[in-house]
Parts: C-alpha cells; structure tokens; sequence
C-alpha cells in the first residue's frame, strides 16, 4: 500500500475583503522635499506651535509619536494630539485618530468612536476617511452592516485613486456579499483597480479569465494576470501561475518555470506550493532530483497541516530516503495523515502497529 503522493487538484485561493484601515502618514504633506535626519529634533518647535492650537504642528507631533521617527513610540501622546487636531476639523487627524480607537492604541477601544471620526473625515472628502468608512459599514464595526453605504463610499475612495476600494467593490460583487452574486460587475470593479497594478484585482482577474467567470474564459489572458500578480509579489497567483504552467494550461507545459514559482510561493510559506515542489525534488520534475530537498519541503507542508506532505514524509522516514531512517516518526505522520481520514496512511500505520504488536 506504500505509494507517493503527487499532486492535488487544482484550488484557487482567496482572500476575502481587504480591511487593513488606511492611514494618513506625516509624509503626505508635512515636510515633502525637506530630508530629516532626525525627526525628534523637531519636537520642541511643534511642541509649541502645538500647544498654541495650530492644527498642523499637532497632527506632525502625532503622528512623530505614533511611528517613532526619532522617539519612543508613544500612542497616548499620538492620540492626544491627534484628538487636538481633530476637534479642529482636520480630515487626515481625523482617520487617524479613528485607527487609534479601532485598534485600542493610547485609547480605549471602541469601535463607535473610530466609525464617528471616519465618518467626519469622510465627509469632508478624504480618500482615505472614505475608504476606512466603507470598512465598517462593510463588516458592521462600531455601526449597523450595511453593503450599500459600504459600496457608495468605496466609490468614493475609488474615484480618488484608492484602488483597494475598487478591488474591495469587486470583491464584493464576486462573493455576493450582502448584494446578488455577479461576476460581470466584479471584473469590471477588478479591471479598475487592475489599472493601478493592483495584485489582488490582478490576481481575482486571472481566475475569472481561467474560468470564463464574468469575463470570456481566456487561458493566455489568465497566465497574462497571474504573471502580473506574481511579479508583484502576491503569494496566490505565484502557486496558482506554477499550476498553469505544470498542467500547460494556455501555455506549453513548462516544469522549470513551474518550479521557479512554486519555489517563490513555498518560500513565502504557501503550504501547497511547499508540497507541490517537494514533489518536484522528489522524481526530478523541473528541478534536479534531490531527496533531502524533497523532504526539507515535505517537512514544511507537513507541519502546516498539508495531509500530503504528511503521508510522503512518513514514506521518506520509512524507507529512509533522504533522511535517517526512523520507524516512530514514519508513525507520528502516517497518524496525522490518518487523522485527516487519508486512506492509504490508515492502511500503511495499521499495517506497522500490527508489525509492532507481533513483535510484542
């Protein structure tokens, strides 16, 4: 019954939603052109304009405290003075302070205070107010969920250059969250945010062009997308491009440039693309074979759940194939492969317990 396993079937991975708040930088236009070496040395001059009221000097002392540029990070004293500077109207001291309350940093946490100061900013035409709006109204954070409000306002922030709005409407349309499923909507949300080289709407493009989802199914147009995405860094479409070319899907079957991806993608710790190239080493697929290799990369999927990777290193332990030979952890994994109801490590540990037990 001792048999590899190869590859698994071909999965898309998604990433539903991206909600990481937005936050506006003392970069955006406090001291542009000026190279400061060290930042604190401003402190004193902005401590007193600061405290004469001026709105800018307290949203710099901020926002200095609140990235550390050249002190301690101190997020009581970040939020204080960006509570100074939002009592006064300022848009941008307003966002920040409310991803202080989001996240319970120098104050206490509370949701419907950082949705109440969002909403100030956003109303006052600030992209990112907006788009960090459309978030709680998205998953219902210190306010009622509610898509529709969620959708207007990523508009909004779309249509000042915040991509990830334009991915998140997509996104939105895609899943059929809240609103009825439609792929159609959703690539044309993607292909707006895809113009600015956005890696997830790249990525969710190449996955309706591979499917014929919304979109015409174009298998060149996919391995267009994916090498976008991937190029960029997104970790997805890396293993999902290695798919593409191991399987010759809209491409000549090309099992070095699979290699070369699901390397990419197992080094930034994709579980599948970690099997998927320890089975390369494994019979030379792409790649020189190279055991050790083979269970260096089992070893890693193996430990993120991969019932895969846990039946072929219990092989490699068994058989003593690019690792010392070691019948107890040939069990640990035949058990953990078992324990995810794979068949054949159920039949290979049965068979060494049994061994065991006559050997009592």
């Amino acid at each position: 019954m001792k048999r590899m396993h190869l590859f698994a079937s071909f999965i898309c991975f998604v990433a539903f939603g991206h909600s990481v708040y937005a936050q506006s930088s003392i970069a955006d236009d406090t001291f542009t052109g000026i190279v400061i070496k060290d930042p604190s040395a401003l402190i004193p001059s902005l401590l007193a304009a600061a405290e004469q009221g001026e709105a800018d000097a307290q949203y710099s002392l901020a926002n200095i405290y609140q990235q550390g540029l050249g002190v301690d990070i101190n997020y009581v004293k970040a939020a204080f003075w960006y509570k100074k500077a939002a009592v006064q109207g300022m848009a941008k001291a307003q966002n920040n302070l409310a991803n202080l309350y989001a996240d319970g940093l120098g104050v206490e946490h509370n949701l419907a205070k950082a949705f109440e100061y969002y909403k100030k900013a956003a109303d006052q035409n600030l992209a990112l107010g907006q788009y960090n709006l459309a978030l709680t109204y998205q998953n219902g954070l210190g306010t009622k969920r509610n898509i529709l409000s969620a959708i207007e306002w990523f508009k909004k922030a779309g249509e000042q250059g915040v991509s990830d709005a334009n991915l998140n409407i997509g996104l939105i349309y895609f899943f059929g969250d809240g609103v009825s499923e439609d792929k159609v909507n959703a690539a044309n949300w993607f292909s707006r945010a895809a113009k600015d080289n956005n890696i997830e709407a790249l990525y969710y493009l190449a996955i309706m062009s591979e499917k014929g989802e919304g979109i015409t199914q174009d298998y060149l147009a996919a391995i267009y997308f994916y090498t976008e995405s991937a190029q960029r860094g997104y970790i997805p479409a890396m293993y999902n491009l290695g798919i593409m070319y191991t399987t010759g899907t809209g491409t000549k079957p090309d099992n070095e440039k699979a290699a070369y991806w699901f390397t990419q993608a197992a080094k930034a710790g994709n579980v599948d693309a970690q099997y998927s190239i320890g089975v390369m080493y494994d019979v030379g697929c792409g790649v020189v074979q190279d055991s050790v290799k083979a269970v260096e990369w089992y070893k890693k999927a193996a430990e993120q759940g991969s019932v895969d990777a846990q039946y072929n290193l219990a092989i490699k332990y068994l058989d003593g194939i690019g690792i010392a030979q070691n019948k107890e952890r040939a069990i640990y994994w035949f058990t953990k492969a078992a324990e995810q109801e794979d068949e054949d490590a159920k039949d290979n540990l049965a068979e060494l317990l049994k061994i065991d037990e006559y050997a009592e």
